[in-house]
Protein backbone atom coordinates (compact mmCIF):
# COMPACT_ATOMS: atom_id res chain seq x y z
CA UNK A 1 0.00 0.00 0.00
CA UNK A 2 1.76 3.27 -0.65
CA UNK A 3 2.15 6.05 1.64
CA UNK A 4 -0.41 8.91 2.49
CA UNK A 5 0.42 12.89 1.11
CA UNK A 6 1.08 13.48 4.49
CA UNK A 7 3.06 9.91 5.65
CA UNK A 8 5.20 10.98 2.50
CA UNK A 9 5.74 14.00 3.83
CA UNK A 10 6.96 13.32 6.96
CA UNK A 11 9.79 11.07 5.36
CA UNK A 12 10.69 13.93 3.14
CA UNK A 13 10.88 15.57 6.20
CA UNK A 14 13.01 13.38 7.83
CA UNK A 15 15.21 12.97 5.11
CA UNK A 16 15.24 16.95 5.11
CA UNK A 17 16.56 17.14 8.57
CA UNK A 18 19.38 14.96 7.85
CA UNK A 19 20.55 16.78 5.12
CA UNK A 20 22.71 19.79 6.86
CA UNK A 21 25.37 16.61 8.11
CA UNK A 22 25.20 14.89 4.86
CA UNK A 23 26.22 18.06 2.61
CA UNK A 24 28.67 19.19 5.71
CA UNK A 25 30.50 15.94 5.21
CA UNK A 26 30.57 16.88 1.70
CA UNK A 27 32.14 20.07 1.89
CA UNK A 28 35.77 20.84 1.09
CA UNK A 29 37.74 22.19 4.30
CA UNK A 30 40.24 23.97 1.63
CA UNK A 31 40.05 27.52 0.91
CA UNK A 32 37.70 27.75 -2.16
CA UNK A 33 39.26 29.17 -5.73
CA UNK A 34 37.15 32.10 -6.04
CA UNK A 35 39.52 35.55 -7.17
CA UNK A 36 40.94 36.43 -10.46
CA UNK A 37 38.59 35.70 -13.70
CA UNK A 38 35.46 33.80 -13.87
CA UNK A 39 36.06 30.20 -13.09
CA UNK A 40 36.57 27.84 -15.64
CA UNK A 41 35.90 23.86 -15.73
CA UNK A 42 32.66 23.58 -14.46
CA UNK A 43 28.95 22.90 -15.42
CA UNK A 44 26.63 25.15 -16.74
CA UNK A 45 23.45 25.83 -15.12
CA UNK A 46 20.35 26.92 -16.34
CA UNK A 47 17.00 27.84 -14.54
CA UNK A 48 15.31 31.06 -12.63
CA UNK A 49 16.17 31.36 -9.00
CA UNK A 50 13.43 29.56 -6.60
CA UNK A 51 13.25 26.42 -8.99
CA UNK A 52 14.83 23.47 -9.38
CA UNK A 53 17.73 23.92 -11.73
CA UNK A 54 19.10 22.30 -15.17
CA UNK A 55 22.60 21.25 -14.39
CA UNK A 56 24.18 20.34 -17.39
CA UNK A 57 27.72 18.47 -16.97
CA UNK A 58 30.52 18.89 -18.94
CA UNK A 59 32.49 15.99 -20.99
CA UNK A 60 35.90 17.51 -19.55
CA UNK A 61 37.13 16.12 -16.22
CA UNK A 62 36.40 18.10 -13.01
CA UNK A 63 38.86 20.71 -11.40
CA UNK A 64 41.38 19.46 -9.27
CA UNK A 65 40.44 22.07 -6.60
CA UNK A 66 36.85 24.16 -5.26
CA UNK A 67 35.33 26.21 -7.68
CA UNK A 68 32.36 29.22 -6.36
CA UNK A 69 30.44 31.23 -8.90
CA UNK A 70 27.51 33.44 -8.17
CA UNK A 71 25.02 32.28 -10.76
CA UNK A 72 22.46 35.41 -9.88
CA UNK A 73 23.06 38.15 -7.02
CA UNK A 74 20.22 38.21 -5.16
CA UNK A 75 18.46 41.69 -3.61
CA UNK A 76 18.17 41.23 -0.14
CA UNK A 77 20.43 41.93 2.83
CA UNK A 78 23.90 40.00 3.04
CA UNK A 79 24.11 36.62 4.90
CA UNK A 80 27.09 37.02 8.16
CA UNK A 81 28.88 34.97 10.18
CA UNK A 82 27.10 32.87 12.78
CA UNK A 83 23.72 33.06 11.11
CA UNK A 84 21.60 30.31 10.46
CA UNK A 85 21.16 30.51 6.43
CA UNK A 86 17.76 29.03 4.75
CA UNK A 87 18.13 27.71 1.48
CA UNK A 88 17.26 25.47 -1.04
CA UNK A 89 20.26 23.07 -2.73
CA UNK A 90 20.69 21.01 -5.67
CA UNK A 91 23.56 18.18 -4.90
CA UNK A 92 24.80 15.96 -7.55
CA UNK A 93 27.77 14.01 -8.52
CA UNK A 94 29.74 15.29 -11.36
CA UNK A 95 31.06 12.07 -13.31
CA UNK A 96 27.63 10.66 -12.96
CA UNK A 97 25.26 13.05 -12.72
CA UNK A 98 23.70 11.21 -9.99
CA UNK A 99 21.08 13.21 -7.96
CA UNK A 100 22.07 13.01 -3.88
CA UNK A 101 19.55 15.43 -2.44
CA UNK A 102 16.58 17.92 -4.07
CA UNK A 103 15.48 20.21 -2.06
CA UNK A 104 13.42 21.72 -4.66
CA UNK A 105 11.40 17.98 -5.25
CA UNK A 106 11.06 17.85 -1.24
CA UNK A 107 9.49 21.42 -1.01
CA UNK A 108 11.24 21.99 1.97
CA UNK A 109 14.82 24.30 2.10
CA UNK A 110 17.46 23.31 3.99
CA UNK A 111 19.63 24.79 6.77
CA UNK A 112 23.33 25.94 7.20
CA UNK A 113 24.63 27.45 10.62
CA UNK A 114 27.97 29.75 9.62
CA UNK A 115 29.18 29.69 13.06
CA UNK A 116 32.61 27.79 11.51
CA UNK A 117 31.75 24.90 13.31
CA UNK A 118 28.72 22.96 11.35
CA UNK A 119 29.89 23.31 8.11
CA UNK A 120 33.57 23.39 6.44
CA UNK A 121 35.60 26.37 5.10
CA UNK A 122 33.80 25.90 1.58
CA UNK A 123 30.14 26.33 3.01
CA UNK A 124 31.05 29.45 4.56
CA UNK A 125 32.98 30.94 1.35
CA UNK A 126 30.10 30.03 -0.69
CA UNK A 127 27.21 31.48 1.22
CA UNK A 128 29.08 34.21 3.76
CA UNK A 129 28.28 37.50 2.80
CA UNK A 130 25.94 36.58 -0.11
CA UNK A 131 22.27 38.27 -0.60
CA UNK A 132 19.33 36.81 -0.12
CA UNK A 133 18.12 35.72 -3.64
CA UNK A 134 21.15 34.42 -4.93
CA UNK A 135 21.74 31.43 -6.73
CA UNK A 136 25.36 30.48 -5.78
CA UNK A 137 27.10 27.27 -7.55
CA UNK A 138 30.13 25.07 -5.74
CA UNK A 139 32.20 22.33 -7.43
CA UNK A 140 34.31 20.40 -5.11
CA UNK A 141 36.21 17.25 -4.86
CA UNK A 142 34.29 15.03 -2.76
CA UNK A 143 37.94 13.29 -1.13
CA UNK A 144 38.34 16.11 0.87
CA UNK A 145 35.16 16.50 1.98
CA UNK A 146 34.66 12.87 4.29
CA UNK A 147 34.10 14.67 7.64
CA UNK A 148 36.35 14.14 10.87
CA UNK A 149 35.67 10.85 10.91
CA UNK A 150 36.71 10.15 7.29
CA UNK A 151 33.68 8.13 6.21
CA UNK A 152 31.91 9.13 2.90
CA UNK A 153 28.33 9.56 2.31
CA UNK A 154 26.33 6.69 0.77
CA UNK A 155 26.48 6.64 -2.98
CA UNK A 156 29.64 8.79 -2.82
CA UNK A 157 33.77 7.55 -3.76
CA UNK A 158 36.96 9.24 -3.04
CA UNK A 159 37.10 9.69 -6.63
CA UNK A 160 34.01 11.65 -7.05
CA UNK A 161 33.23 15.31 -7.19
CA UNK A 162 30.31 17.54 -5.56
CA UNK A 163 28.23 19.81 -7.60
CA UNK A 164 26.01 21.77 -5.38
CA UNK A 165 23.78 24.91 -6.56
CA UNK A 166 22.81 26.88 -3.71
CA UNK A 167 19.65 29.29 -3.94
CA UNK A 168 19.50 31.61 -0.29
CA UNK A 169 16.58 32.65 0.76
CA UNK A 170 18.05 34.67 3.85
CA UNK A 171 20.42 34.78 6.80
CA UNK A 172 18.71 34.97 10.40
CA UNK A 173 20.22 34.92 14.03
CA UNK A 174 19.70 31.72 15.82
CA UNK A 175 17.30 33.27 18.53
CA UNK A 176 15.46 36.35 16.09
CA UNK A 177 11.67 36.14 17.19
CA UNK A 178 9.44 38.95 16.82
CA UNK A 179 9.80 41.77 19.17
CA UNK A 180 6.59 42.13 21.13
CA UNK A 181 5.75 39.52 24.11
CA UNK A 182 2.62 37.22 24.54
CA UNK A 183 -0.96 37.16 25.18
CA UNK A 184 -3.34 35.98 27.78
CA UNK A 185 -6.43 33.45 27.20
CA UNK A 186 -8.79 34.79 25.00
CA UNK A 187 -12.26 32.51 23.70
CA UNK A 188 -10.92 29.48 24.66
CA UNK A 189 -7.06 30.05 23.33
CA UNK A 190 -4.25 29.29 26.02
CA UNK A 191 -1.78 31.14 26.74
CA UNK A 192 1.52 32.67 25.81
CA UNK A 193 4.43 34.23 27.44
CA UNK A 194 7.46 35.50 24.96
CA UNK A 195 10.88 36.55 26.54
CA UNK A 196 13.45 38.02 24.36
CA UNK A 197 15.48 35.08 22.80
CA UNK A 198 13.96 32.39 24.60
CA UNK A 199 11.42 30.05 23.33
CA UNK A 200 7.41 30.83 23.88
CA UNK A 201 5.98 29.21 26.45
CA UNK A 202 2.16 28.54 26.56
CA UNK A 203 -0.08 27.48 29.08
CA UNK A 204 -3.20 28.20 30.96
CA UNK A 205 -4.58 25.38 29.13
CA UNK A 206 -8.49 25.24 29.00
CA UNK A 207 -10.81 22.50 26.71
CA UNK A 208 -8.71 21.48 23.67
CA UNK A 209 -10.01 22.52 20.68
CA UNK A 210 -12.70 21.36 18.41
CA UNK A 211 -11.80 23.15 15.14
CA UNK A 212 -8.37 25.29 14.03
CA UNK A 213 -7.73 28.31 16.00
CA UNK A 214 -5.70 31.18 14.76
CA UNK A 215 -5.31 34.41 16.97
CA UNK A 216 -2.69 36.89 16.02
CA UNK A 217 -0.41 37.84 18.88
CA UNK A 218 1.65 40.21 17.38
CA UNK A 219 0.18 41.98 14.12
CA UNK A 220 3.26 42.57 11.31
CA UNK A 221 3.58 45.12 8.75
CA UNK A 222 5.78 43.29 5.90
CA UNK A 223 3.67 41.48 2.67
CA UNK A 224 1.43 38.56 3.32
CA UNK A 225 2.17 35.07 2.67
CA UNK A 226 1.21 33.71 -0.32
CA UNK A 227 0.80 30.11 -1.86
CA UNK A 228 3.94 28.59 -2.89
CA UNK A 229 6.31 30.74 -1.80
CA UNK A 230 8.64 30.33 1.35
CA UNK A 231 8.40 31.39 5.26
CA UNK A 232 10.87 31.64 6.94
CA UNK A 233 9.35 31.06 11.11
CA UNK A 234 10.70 30.05 14.05
CA UNK A 235 7.69 28.27 15.98
CA UNK A 236 7.55 26.18 18.76
CA UNK A 237 4.79 23.37 19.32
CA UNK A 238 3.37 21.97 22.45
CA UNK A 239 0.38 19.15 23.07
CA UNK A 240 -2.32 20.25 24.33
CA UNK A 241 -1.95 20.52 27.98
CA UNK A 242 1.81 19.34 28.15
CA UNK A 243 4.20 21.72 29.43
CA UNK A 244 7.51 20.94 27.02
CA UNK A 245 7.59 21.67 23.15
CA UNK A 246 7.09 18.59 21.84
CA UNK A 247 9.40 20.72 18.49
CA UNK A 248 10.92 23.67 18.26
CA UNK A 249 13.17 25.87 15.80
CA UNK A 250 14.50 27.37 19.15
CA UNK A 251 15.81 24.10 20.37
CA UNK A 252 17.34 23.21 16.96
CA UNK A 253 19.72 25.74 14.74
CA UNK A 254 17.09 28.34 14.46
CA UNK A 255 14.82 29.58 11.74
CA UNK A 256 13.82 27.26 9.04
CA UNK A 257 12.09 27.92 5.58
CA UNK A 258 8.96 25.99 4.57
CA UNK A 259 7.04 26.13 1.49
CA UNK A 260 3.44 27.54 1.53
CA UNK A 261 1.74 24.43 0.21
CA UNK A 262 -1.12 22.81 2.43
CA UNK A 263 0.34 18.91 1.44
CA UNK A 264 3.88 20.09 2.51
CA UNK A 265 3.34 21.55 5.97
CA UNK A 266 2.05 20.46 8.85
CA UNK A 267 -2.21 20.07 9.47
CA UNK A 268 -3.34 23.75 10.49
CA UNK A 269 -0.16 25.23 9.15
CA UNK A 270 -0.99 26.68 5.92
CA UNK A 271 -4.65 28.06 6.71
CA UNK A 272 -3.23 29.37 10.08
CA UNK A 273 -0.56 31.25 7.77
CA UNK A 274 -1.95 32.16 4.42
CA UNK A 275 -2.11 35.41 4.06
CA UNK A 276 -0.68 36.76 7.99
CA UNK A 277 2.10 39.26 7.37
CA UNK A 278 5.51 39.38 7.84
CA UNK A 279 6.52 40.96 11.09
CA UNK A 280 3.26 38.67 12.86
CA UNK A 281 2.98 36.01 15.90
CA UNK A 282 0.50 33.73 15.28
CA UNK A 283 -0.98 31.62 17.39
CA UNK A 284 -2.39 28.33 15.93
CA UNK A 285 -4.63 25.83 17.72
CA UNK A 286 -5.02 22.60 16.17
CA UNK A 287 -7.77 19.50 17.00
CA UNK A 288 -6.77 16.01 17.05
CA UNK A 289 -8.99 15.21 14.14
CA UNK A 290 -6.65 17.11 11.61
CA UNK A 291 -3.45 14.93 12.18
CA UNK A 292 -3.93 12.10 10.26
CA UNK A 293 -0.71 10.19 9.59
CA UNK A 294 1.44 12.23 11.74
CA UNK A 295 3.34 10.61 14.51
CA UNK A 296 5.89 11.60 16.74
CA UNK A 297 9.65 10.59 14.76
CA UNK A 298 12.61 11.33 16.22
CA UNK A 299 14.48 14.35 14.07
CA UNK A 300 11.49 14.12 11.93
CA UNK A 301 9.38 17.31 11.74
CA UNK A 302 5.97 15.63 13.41
CA UNK A 303 3.40 16.00 15.65
CA UNK A 304 1.90 13.37 18.05
CA UNK A 305 -0.83 11.58 16.88
CA UNK A 306 -4.52 11.77 16.96
CA UNK A 307 -3.54 14.39 19.61
CA UNK A 308 -4.38 18.08 19.72
CA UNK A 309 -1.76 20.83 19.89
CA UNK A 310 -0.65 24.31 19.92
CA UNK A 311 1.83 26.27 17.95
CA UNK A 312 3.46 29.66 18.31
CA UNK A 313 5.02 31.32 15.12
CA UNK A 314 7.07 34.08 14.47
CA UNK A 315 6.42 34.77 10.70
CA UNK A 316 10.16 36.27 9.75
CA UNK A 317 10.50 36.71 6.21
CA UNK A 318 8.98 34.98 2.76
CA UNK A 319 10.29 34.90 -0.57
CA UNK A 320 8.81 34.20 -3.95
CA UNK A 321 9.32 30.63 -5.80
CA UNK A 322 10.01 30.11 -9.59
CA UNK A 323 6.15 31.21 -11.20
CA UNK A 324 5.12 33.16 -7.80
Amino acid sequence: MSATPHRRDRIGLLRRRALPAALAALALSASLSCSGPEPQNIPRVTGDFGSRPDVAMPSYPPPKEARMKVLKEGDGALTKKGQVVVTDVDMRIWESGKPLMDTYRLEQPTTAVLDGQHVARTWDQALLGRKAGSRVMLVTPATHGFGPGGMAPAQVTPSDHMVLVFDVIGGYDAKQQIPGGGSGPYGGSPEVTVKPGEEPVIGAWGAAPKKLGVRTLVEGKGPELKAGQTVVMQFTGVEWGKKSSFNSTYRRSGPNGFVMKDEVMLPGWYPGLLGRRVGSRVLITVPADQRPGFTHTPGALAAPKDKPVAYVVDILDRRDRAGR
